[in-house]
């Protein structure tokens, strides 16, 4: 009876074990499960996300913004005349892809090669008023001339409402292009910031890791403009670098403060991945776009100085590079 026993007790460990095993296995399997379900949702919710911010900006470069200059005028009389076709550098009107996306804001591997990387203030034509009627707090509009940064301005006071909030007030995960809570709306002070998300599909300033990560594109994507309702300014980049969260460079120098020259000498230009001399006075204009890295800790910064203030523009370039 004993020895019996002891085998039923040694089947009943044995059955116990396995169904220890079994439970475990199934627990791993499903917790591999319910992670993999998590991520794809999380990819799917992202990726709505991000066809949301495209659609809302093309749509937006549609109806207030059109660019008028001769390439573009070039490019369409050669479309009709000689037949550009495939992915050639045909453009829309507007001197931007003829792919349905005015925006430029696409990340498509299919992205016309851009032959003029050059506007002339006047050429961005935005429409202020009408922008100003969905929102008042529009204050302007920054353009890259190569059309792949195309975005409204906002300003709210402070450095929160637009960092989860698209131009018409709603929610958005990528947020808006938005002035520092202490920069003046019009644009004059000496030094001002934009802030604006580093988008994984290249929305917003997500693009402009490009000016660290890839040589030479600054050579081809050296100039942008902010369009107020009063001005079209033109800003020549001249330094992009990583810097701290909590770096000096996040002050504001108002229009009645001197120190620009010495504050962009200590601050914006050394350790600078772009190496290109400017002079920048005093009583000039500088202008940082500041994004996010994968660290917190830290920031991108790219910096123009608004043309009339520092170096002139060189005679206009022709080029053939994709992005």
């Amino acid at each position: 009876m004993k020895l019996k026993r002891n085998k039923e007790e040694k089947k009943n460990v044995a059955g116990m074990g396995r169904r220890v095993y079994r439970l475990i296995l199934f627990s791993i399997i499903y917790i591999f499960g319910a992670v993999a379900c998590f991520a794809a949702v999380v990819l799917l919710f992202g990726t709505i996300g991000y066809i949301r911010t495209k659609t809302l900006y093309d749509k937006a470069n549609a109806e207030y913004v059109n660019v008028v200059s001769p390439n573009a005028v070039k490019a369409k009389v050669s479309d009709n005349g000689t037949g550009l076709s495939g992915n050639s550098a045909a453009s829309d009107i507007n001197g931007v892809p003829g792919n349905g996306s005015l925006s430029g804001n696409s990340a498509s591997a299919n992205e016309p090669v851009f032959t003029r990387d050059t506007r002339s203030v006047g050429e961005i034509q935005v429409d202020m008023q009408g922008l100003r009627q969905v929102n008042k707090e529009v204050v302007g509009w920054i353009y890259f001339e190569d059309g792949l940064i195309s975005y409204p301005i906002l300003f709210s006071g402070d450095n929160e409402k637009y960092l989860k909030r698209n131009y018409l007030e709603k929610y958005m995960a990528s947020g808006s292009i938005f002035l520092e809570a202490a920069s003046a709306p019009d644009f004059s002070d000496h030094y001002t910031l934009l802030y604006g998300h580093n988008m994984r599909d290249l929305t917003m300033f997500g693009k402009l890791r490009y000016y660290k990560s890839r040589p030479g594109y600054y050579k081809y994507h050296g100039y942008f403009h902010i369009i107020t309702a009063d001005a079209d300014y033109r800003y020549k980049i001249f330094s992009c670098k990583q810097v701290a969260s909590e770096s000096e460079i996040y002050s504001v120098i108002h229009k009645d403060k001197p120190g620009l020259e010495a504050y962009a000498k200590t601050f914006l230009i050394p350790d600078s991945v772009i190496n290109e001399p400017t002079d920048i006075k005093d009583n000039g204009h500088v202008l940082t776009l500041s994004t996010c890295v994968s660290d917190y800790a830290y920031r991108m910064i790219v910096c123009g100085v608004r043309e009339e203030d520092g170096q002139q523009n060189d005679p206009a370039v022709v080029v053939d590079e994709r992005i």
